[in-house]
């Protein structure tokens, strides 16, 4: 395979473009960031374009690491593939990867006419691929996962954390925004811990009231300011939310991906459910909780390694099952994750075991990058 990619391998030594794809979700597509970095470490001058849908298109948009992002509508308008794919076929790509390797993402990826087209080895979609990828089973992490679709490009290399950096400016766009809502970013004696209780899934959303007895915790005991994050079709969960945690947590306006981001990084820990803004925030740094239900972080949160990042779940026979819903119709894998639980994990992020107020009196909560 090395033989066959040699001629590619060295137009892309030589400045040549590659297009990753990964169409669908936020989370996923922040997961294969650490391709991106393993393609620039190999390929300094090689143009990076990417494909996927917003919120995501958004996220890369503003990041220097990418020539051009392109943005999938899903409109129904027609002929909207068909001109996606020429813009695409116009960028002469050296090659092209294809992380999702879904039916459509197949064919824009045939569309290209790169002469290198990778993607999964999958009955219907391997003949559109001049080269295809069989996972091993044994590989569960999903950012490893990705890291096999390049090995014919750049050989085995271990993926790196996720990183995304927001700029100078939205930053302190961030900081005005939190002021704004009166959270002072410079207090050393107030945690700003944040926390986003919506899912796509009722199998991935830990339950209004947990939250809300979490958040006063954290008012009372550990003198915090609880930002709480909603994004789109979160409204019902933040509305319950609201009515259970009452003045305990400042509501965040739904924001634009990347001012998310932004507040993330001035956030000295977050509790989320497994979702994109979990991703989102171990990627700009924050010290992230992430509390799971049927998934297998195993899988979804390969983070613990690398950093104040750690998994909230308890141990019962029925999961992970994988399923968007409870079969079993009890959600226990939430229902029975405690707040004292969740707690103990956010504790050990930060970093300061026990120098939080309220576990031993200490109020230094500055983060070092501040």
């Amino acid at each position: 395979m090395e033989s066959e990619t040699d001629p590619i391998i060295g137009a892309l030594e030589d400045g040549g473009r590659i297009l990753i794809t990964r169409l669908q979700y936020l989370g996923d597509v922040i997961l294969t960031l650490p391709v991106i970095d393993a393609i620039r470490a190999r390929f300094p001058t090689a143009e990076i374009d990417y494909l996927c849908r917003q919120p995501a298109s958004d996220l890369l948009r503003g990041d220097a690491r990418f020539s051009r992002v392109f943005d999938l509508q899903l409109d129904g308008k027609p002929g909207a593939s068909f001109r996606l794919a020429r813009r695409l076929r116009e960028r002469r790509y050296a090659a092209v990867v294809d992380l999702y390797s879904n039916p459509r993402s197949a064919w824009l990826t045939r569309l290209t006419g790169s002469p290198v087209r990778i993607g999964a080895d999958l009955r219907g979609r391997r003949l559109l691929y001049t080269h295809t990828v069989s996972v091993p089973i044994q590989v569960r992490s999903a950012m490893s996962h990705h890291m096999k679709f390049v090995e014919p490009l750049i050989g085995s290399v271990e993926p790196g954390k996720p990183v995304l950096a927001p700029s100078e400016r939205e930053i302190e766009s961030a900081r005005d925004l939190l002021g704004q809502l009166g959270i002072e970013t410079r207090r050393p004696d107030r945690p700003r811990i944040g926390i986003h209780p919506g899912g796509k899934w009722e199998v991935k959303r830990w339950p209004a009231g947990a939250f809300a007895e979490m958040t006063g915790i954290l008012k009372r005991d550990w003198n915090a300011d609880v930002v709480a994050f909603s994004g789109p079709g979160d409204s019902a969960h933040t509305n319950k939310l609201r009515e259970a945690a009452g003045d305990t947590v400042v509501i965040m306006p739904e924001l634009p991906v990347r001012s998310a981001a932004a507040v993330l990084s001035l956030l000295d820990g977050i509790v989320v459910s497994d979702g994109g803004v979990m991703h989102l925030s171990v990627a700009v740094g924050t010290p992230t909780v992430g509390i799971f239900g049927s998934a297998e972080p195993d899988i979804w949160f390969p983070y613990e390694s690398f950093g104040p990042y750690a998994v909230a779940a308890i141990e019962l026979e029925c999961r992970p099952c994988h399923r968007h819903r409870c079969p079993l119709g009890h959600t226990d894998c939430l229902n029975r994750l405690t707040p004292e639980i969740v707690l103990g994990k956010l504790r050990d992020v930060l970093g300061r075991p026990g120098e939080w107020r309220g576990v031993t009196g200490s109020t230094d909560a500055v983060k070092e990058n501040e």
